[in-house]
């Protein structure tokens, strides 16, 4: 896992350790952080205990860094980094969220909706993809593609959103929407525009990217796109099944999976 301080990360881990231990499985985590060396030594086992087969979440691998693994084996990748490989790998589409999220802002009535979430300083594939479709939504619905509404974070956490956001509100940004690239950014988010006076959803309608628990209890409870997490780890889990069971030379076909994410309105929405 690349941080197991961001909530989604923690929480997909959880759900991949208790399906594991209902197949008779035991999980060894560990944190990259995104660091290069930590991917590329566990990719290469190094470090680690024997183990039987590899999920990964990289953040800065290649693919010739997996070809040239030094401990190859069973390897099942996650998420959108590497997206095409001679590996498994499964992801969701983050284009199609951030568009989604966008069209539904739109959907409440929003047309000067900002963006919160690319990271130019600290590069993200994911953050791209979601820049991307939150692109894509407003040439398609016809918004203005304005510069000022997008507001650039070096990580996805709460306190860059809410540096973010007050940036944007001390710049007098005119806006009545928010896109944010995930829900931890979402939080900072409301909390800036809290404590500007503005309400949330009558003023300004944000949305949010992963559906935290969080999203649930925050004030108010946030809209997110919600990923099938269910479906990631139950997919992720039965195809490293599939390649450790697999007797050696046998050609296996490689699997790249799309699993659906779909929007979660709450009351961040509810205009």
């Amino acid at each position: 896992m690349p941080d197991l301080e961001e909530p989604y990360f923690a929480e997909l881990t959880a759900l991949l350790v208790r399906r594991a231990d209902a197949r008779g499985v035991s999980i060894l985590i560990q944190q990259t952080e995104g660091d290069h060396d930590r991917e590329v030594n566990i990719a290469n086992g190094i470090g680690l205990p024997p183990i039987d087969g590899l999920i990964h979440i990289p953040r800065s691998l290649t693919v010739g860094d997996l070809t040239r693994r030094t401990s190859p084996g069973p390897l099942v990748l996650v998420g959108e980094h590497i997206e095409a490989s001679p590996f498994t790998h499964i992801t969701i589409d983050n284009r199609a969220a951030a568009y989604d999220a966008t069209a539904h802002l739109a959907a409440a009535g929003c047309r000067r909706i900002a963006y919160i979430g690319p990271r130019n300083t600290h590069p993200s594939d994911a953050a791209d993809r979601r820049y991307t479709g939150y692109q894509d939504a407003l040439a398609t619905l016809g918004l203005d593609p304005d510069g000022a509404l997008v507001a650039q974070v070096d990580s996805f956490t709460s306190g860059e959103g809410l540096r973010a956001m007050r940036t944007l509100v001390g710049l007098g940004v005119s806006l009545d929407g928010v896109v944010c690239a995930n829900d931890s950014v979402a939080f900072g988010v409301l909390a800036a525009l809290h404590d500007a006076g503005l309400r949330v959803p009558a003023n300004v309608a944000v949305i949010g990217i992963d559906d935290v628990r969080a999203a649930r209890t925050s004030v108010p409870a946030l809209t997110s796109v919600a990923p099938d997490n269910d479906a990631i780890v139950e997919t992720a889990l039965s195809e490293l099944e599939r390649q450790i069971t697999t007797p050696p030379g046998v050609d296996l076909p490689v699997r790249h999976v799309i699993v659906k994410a779909t929007i979660i309105p709450r009351t961040s929405t509810a205009r």
